[in-house]
Formats: structure tokens, C-alpha cells, sequence
């Protein structure tokens, strides 16, 4: 029994770390996400992406993602979020890394064209 309790415990400590690791994960999974949708729209930032991915990373991840780092990066045709940290240690000498990468193409507003064309008479064109 004496040899099994260590075991046993690092065991528990190593399920609770992977805990960490997948709610760290999925926060910045979230955060990315978000701030690439803010960052896509027209008139879209990638000022306003990073302060966005900062702000829901903080309300979703708070304490489980540590030294987080965000880079947003937007051109005419895409937009890029990148989103990474550290989990914290519950495993001693177990430093494990968060890391996720999204994109998306920007929005663009096209002129609407019209035809001039005339509508088909009535009893041509399509027979339904």
C-alpha cells in the first residue's frame, strides 16, 4: 500500500494537469475564435482583435492560461489570429504550452449590379 499511495496521487495530479491543459485549450480556442470574428468584419481592426482576444481570454481563461500572448494580423484579402500560453504547473517540472492559430477572409462590400434586361413574357421562358 506504501508504494502504491505515491502512485496513486501522482496520478490524480496528472489527470487534474490535463484538466488545466484542455480548459486552457478550449479558452484560447475561444478567445482566437472571437477576436477573429471582430477582427474580419468590415471595418475590422486588428487593434480591435487583440483587445478582444484579451478581453474574453481574461473572462473565460483568467487564471488557467498564464502569460498570454496575442497576434492579430489583418490585409485585404485575411485575417489572422494567433493565440498562446503557459498552463499553470500542477505537476511539478510539467510545463505545458497552449498555442492556437485561426483565419478567416475578410469582408468586402461589393456594388450591387444590375440587368436591364427585360422579364420574359408570360407563357415563355421557364415552363413550371
Amino acid at each position: 500500500m506504501v508504494l502504491y499511495a505515491p502512485l496513486l496521487f501522482l496520478l490524480v495530479l496528472v489527470g487534474v494537469q490535463f484538466a488545466l491543459w484542455a480548459l486552457a485549450q478550449l479558452g484560447v480556442q475561444y478567445a482566437a475564435n472571437h477576436a477573429l470574428q471582430t477582427t474580419r468584419v468590415s471595418g475590422g481592426t486588428a487593434a480591435a482583435g487583440r483587445a478582444d482576444a484579451a478581453a474574453v481570454l481574461d473572462q473565460v481563461a483568467g487564471q488557467v492560461v498564464v502569460d498570454p500572448r496575442v497576434s492579430v494580423t489583418r490585409n485585404p484579402d485575411t485575417a489572422t489570429v494567433a493565440v498562446a500560453g503557459r498552463v499553470p504547473a500542477v505537476v511539478p517540472f510539467l510545463r505545458l504550452q497552449v498555442t492556437t492559430e485561426v483565419s478567416a477572409p475578410t469582408e468586402r462590400f461589393r456594388a450591387l449590379t444590375l440587368s436591364l434586361t427585360s422579364p420574359s413574357p408570360a407563357g415563355e421562358g421557364d415552363p413550371r
